[in-house]
């Protein structure tokens, strides 16, 4: 990709990341959220093609994961799977029909794939999962009992919302992809007007938007300067912090996340139990995701208790895979507060750069690096709760609204200069993290086996 070219899709790439992370901040109405985010990526993929479409996709989710970690990634995950094949279908003038087909066999998909998972870890497996659909439909007349109907009853509610949110989310991406204003437009309205800031914000510009990149060096300096690299981002977040390697923390956090799946043993959940808790208290971890990973992991939790009880596998299965999901939560919540988001990207890049051959791995790399630091984030969705603060709630006014908030958060996004890089030095306490939660999985699964 060109610098012009790529700094396009990292600009509409910075915006899918703001709307994927709101929808997955907000209680309810997550799907709507990241519609936003959707017609972004298709935009991309209408531009650029659909490699470069999964490239900004890829790089979108990846930066999102950075700022928030892993929880609830499902909720934006579809639209980043289907947004730039529809975009680059709608560049070929593809029919609705085609374009409805190819999203409902991506989104049948996916919510296949996840509520298998929900029924294996949180459910209890099938026979929980069809106990407690008996115990809530027994009372009612004329509807089949037994797994086979849970299951059909299951397929035909994930049929119903795949058709209707595929129906919105194709039709939505086409009317913002042929209603797209002009280069020209976008342009202008990403200036600053008198008095105020573009697309209606009055937020103080943040490092990575356009208002806060100073005018490059008038002089035979300019080069120079524009081309110098960036200052690197460190990994201990600043002095007095001494953070886990993110290298060591993510590794660390899948060797626990697979043996989580693997087995419910009590000698597995309390080696991992013990294993996190000194892993928490000797990670100088972030607080901020601690309160969102304590609610879902109770929320999740309390689904297994329910399927557990009502399911009848017994009281001892029961709290074992009630403390499973539990704790998978946990894990999931300590790789984003021990790794720091500057860590989690740094991994994140690095593992790109060492599949770029592999499409669209060269081009998420690409799109990664030109998103750099995400406090713009804030000040585009501080802009987008101005943009359609006084505008009528009717769906067409807001769809324009939030349409011309994305071309123009999308043109007045300046990636950062130069590339930003998380100092990462491997210790010894880094190779004993990763060592101790391998041993404990080990060693209790030998035990329990």
């Amino acid at each position: 990709m060109s610098d012009d070219s790529s700094a396009r899709q990292a600009g509409l790439a910075h915006v899918a990341t703001a709307s994927f992370v709101a929808s997955r901040v907000v209680p309810t109405g997550g799907f709507a959220v990241a519609l936003a985010g959707g017609v972004a990526l298709a935009r991309v993929g209408q531009q650029a093609g659909a490699r470069v479409g999964y490239g900004a996709s890829l790089a979108a989710m990846l930066q999102a994961v950075a700022v928030m970690g892993p929880l609830r990634v499902g909720i934006p995950l579809t639209q980043a799977l289907s947004a730039p094949l529809l975009g680059r279908m709608h560049a070929r003038g593809a029919s609705l029909a085609a374009a409805l087909a190819a999203c409902v066999a991506i989104r049948l998909l996916d919510q296949l794939a996840t509520t298998l998972f929900y029924i294996w870890i949180v459910a209890g497996g099938v026979d929980a999962y069809a106990a407690t659909y008996d115990a809530l439909t027994g009372n009612i007349p004329g509807i089949p009992q037994g797994a086979s109907a849970a299951l059909v009853a299951t397929a035909l509610v994930l049929t119903a919302w795949t058709l209707f949110a595929s129906t919105v989310q194709v039709l939505v991406y086409r009317a913002a992809l042929t209603a797209w204003p002009p280069p020209a437009a976008a342009s202008a309205a990403s200036m600053p007007p008198r008095g105020g800031v573009a697309g209606a914000s009055t937020a103080p510009p943040e490092p990575g938007d356009a208002a806060a990149s100073p005018a490059p060096p008038s002089g035979s300096g300019a080069a120079a300067a524009s081309s110098a690299r960036a200052p690197a981002e460190r990994a201990d977040d600043g002095p007095g912090i001494r953070r886990y390697d993110p290298r060591a923390v993510a590794a660390a956090a899948s060797v626990a996340f697979v043996a989580l799946l693997v087995s419910t043993a009590w000698i597995v959940l309390g080696a991992l139990a013990c294993w996190l808790a000194l892993a928490w208290v000797t990670a100088r971890a972030d607080r901020e995701p601690l309160r969102a990973g304590v609610a879902l992991g109770a929320l999740l939790a309390l689904g297994a208790l329910i399927f557990g009880l009502v399911g009848g596998i017994g009281v001892e299965l029961t709290l074992q895979r009630t403390v499973r999901v539990t704790l998978l939560v946990l894990v999931a919540t300590w790789l984003r507060a021990a790794a720091g988001e500057a860590g989690l990207r740094e991994v994140f890049r690095r593992a790109l750069h060492r599949v770029r051959r592999l499409a669209p791995m060269a081009e998420a790399a690409v799109v990664l690096e030109r998103l750099g630091a995400t406090g713009a984030l804030a000040t585009s969705a501080r802009a987008l709760v101005a943009t359609v603060r006084h505008v009528p709630r009717r769906p067409q006014l807001l769809a324009g609204a939030v349409l011309g908030w994305i071309a123009v958060q999308a043109a007045r996004f300046v990636p950062p200069r130069g590339a930003h890089e998380a100092q990462l030095r491997l210790r010894a306490r880094d190779v004993v993290l990763v060592v101790a939660v391998t041993a404990a999985a080990a060693a209790a699964g030998v035990v329990s086996a």
